[in-house]
């Protein structure tokens, strides 16, 4: 862990974030102890250079194969009962005789080649087979013994490598293996290849100085084949900079950089590899052009079912799309009511429609009908968030005077970021607000939609920082404050309480201002009681309880600091 000054900037690395927001504090503290104030614009840039990074490295186009170097290769190597192995120096074998001649001892082949078997001779298994092996020496026993001797000949161990890895590898050097363990298996030893550098189609094995394999890994992850080379001491894995590369976009299992090795490449092949969604239907292709000196970008759209012949070139970026048109939608209706909870309508059909439909039952309360969407809650969940992080830069750039309001303020602190955390994980319920005599003809529909038609309801229900939340029978002479006492009362003081009352279609009126007023309460209704913050800033007093009112405004939920 460094932390690292400059003048009067602060910054923390090489730690976790928690341990990063700890030292934050003791920094604050520590320089209200000599007396000297935190500069909160450093500090925000420090913290603005955090985010940048993270957002860097979020959105860094994915490459095509990345995923392939994950440690996986180097912690299992192939075993000697592989029989394609071919024997080599170094490799240890178990020689087995019996009947003429009795004779069972571990030999290693020597330097030529050969295995020394007593009262035979030197053997020679350089470059055999592992399956041939056994034929290989009983065939030269049996030129000495014509008959009545027998062999049984095993590889043990196969002989240790020491091979270079060069070129577009994280982590070039020399690495250690067996020699029958694969090309991959050494790569990932080095850390697999270079993003946005290495090659994953122009691997080569050098030995002495001649290329004696090429290999192209997309056709291990395409295809499952990998042309394997028994390494040798001294070998060279060479990985070349890629030579070029398209991007792939849109309806895709895989978005991000493939590299291609030619001037022209087949178009239906690449997104066979990139594995083209069900619901794609187009593709187009923006590549480069360079005609007549002039260089220029053109854009060519195809149908997926005529792309067969298509080429396109390197730097290219190609985006496949759905242009299917919906004709119709599903919206799941639940709540009281007798009708199916689920409707099919037209495309563009309105929240009339859908009504119209409905078969409403004694108790449905038609009166607070609740739209729910998807996109909303995205975009609440979003604001949600937004709002939590204005509000952790601002406990993180607050300011101490001295050492007594520095301690207190790491203290603070530390409540509020894990109050935070907690606020991270609400979910917002996407409520598409219907105002008081709203049209229903101008509310379109959207896929997904939830439609809630509650019940009446003869309830109060009184949440948040009550002694005991609970539902209270609905009282048409009591007030908010009354029925706030019925939960036992308020945590604190009434006064340093906020109160909200969610209305049963979903709607917040604010009732701070008059609690005896009985005639903001109607059956249904259900009353949030939330506590105001008690923290030494003015402005995260005001940042955290509007982050309170947005969580229980947009999820119907009271998250006590």
């Amino acid at each position: 862990m460094k932390i690292l000054t400059n003048s009067s900037y602060v910054f923390v690395g090489g730690c976790s974030q928690a341990t990063k927001r700890m030292m934050k504090f003791y920094i604050l503290a520590f320089l209200a102890v000599v007396g000297f104030q935190v500069n909160a614009v450093s500090l925000q840039q420090g913290v603005s250079a955090e985010k940048t990074t993270e957002l860097t490295q979020n959105t860094k186009a994915q490459e095509y194969g990345q995923w392939l170097f994950s440690g996986a290769f180097n912690k299992q190597g192939f075993t000697g009962i592989n029989p394609n192995y071919r024997i080599t120096q170094g490799d240890a074998l178990l020689v087995q005789l019996w009947g003429g001649l009795d004779f069972q001892q571990e030999i290693k082949v020597d330097a030529q080649g050969n295995v020394f078997i007593p009262k035979v001779g030197p053997v020679k298994v350089l470059g055999v087979k592992n399956s041939d092996l056994n034929k290989v020496v009983l065939k030269s026993i049996k030129r000495v013994y014509k008959s009545n001797v027998q062999a049984y000949v095993s590889l043990i161990s196969s002989q240790t490598v020491k091979v270079y890895l060069a070129g577009m590898v994280n982590k070039p050097g020399l690495y250690e293996g067996h020699s029958a363990d694969s090309v991959m298996a050494f790569i990932d030893q080095a850390g697999g290849i270079r993003n946005n550098l290495g090659s994953y189609r122009f691997i080569e094995v050098k030995r002495q100085n001649k290329t004696v394999n090429k290999i192209d890994l997309y056709s291990f992850l395409q295809n499952g084949v990998i042309s394997n080379t028994q390494l040798q001491d001294g070998d060279v894995i060479l990985v070349q900079p890629k030579k070029g590369e398209i991007t792939l976009e849109g309806q895709l299992g895989f978005n991000g950089k493939y590299e291609v090795k030619q001037s022209k490449n087949s178009l239906s092949e690449i997104l066979n590899a990139a594995a083209i969604s069900e619901n794609a239907t187009h593709v187009t292709v923006v590549s480069p052009d360079n005609q007549k000196g002039i260089k220029q970008v053109q854009a060519k759209q195809y149908e997926l079912a005529n792309i067969k012949n298509i080429q396109v070139q390197p730097g290219s970026l190609v985006r496949v799309s759905s242009q299917m048109r919906a004709t119709s939608i599903s919206v799941e209706v639940i709540g009281e009511h007798k009708s199916k909870f689920e409707m099919v309508l037209p495309w563009g059909a309105t929240l009339k429609d859908l009504l119209a439909k409905v078969e409403y039952s004694e108790l449905s309360n038609q009166q607070a009908i609740q739209l729910y969407r998807k996109s909303v809650a995205k975009r609440q969940k979003d604001m949600l968030h937004a709002s939590l992080a204005s509000l952790e830069q601002s406990v993180l750039t607050a300011r101490s005077a001295t050492k007594e309001a520095a301690q207190l303020r790491v203290a603070e602190a530390e409540t509020i970021l894990k109050w935070i955390e907690k606020a991270k994980q609400v979910q917002p319920k996407g409520q598409v607000l219907l105002a008081d005599n709203y049209d229903a003809s101008n509310v379109i529909l959207k896929q997904g939609d939830r439609i809630v038609i509650p019940a009446k309801q003869s309830l109060v229900m009184v949440h948040g920082e009550v002694l005991f939340p609970t539902a209270i029978t609905y009282d048409s002479e009591q007030s908010a404050k009354n029925y706030i006492a019925k939960a036992g009362g308020a945590t604190n003081d009434i006064d340093d309480m906020n109160v909200l009352v969610m209305k049963p279609n979903g709607s917040f009126i604010d009732v701070n201002s008059d609690l005896t007023d009985e005639d903001e309460i109607q059956p249904g209704d259900e009353i949030f009681v939330l506590a105001k913050p008690d923290v030494k800033s003015l402005q995260l007093t005001k940042d955290i309880t509007q982050v309170i009112y947005q969580v229980a405004v947009s999820a119907a939920v009271v998250l006590a600091l």
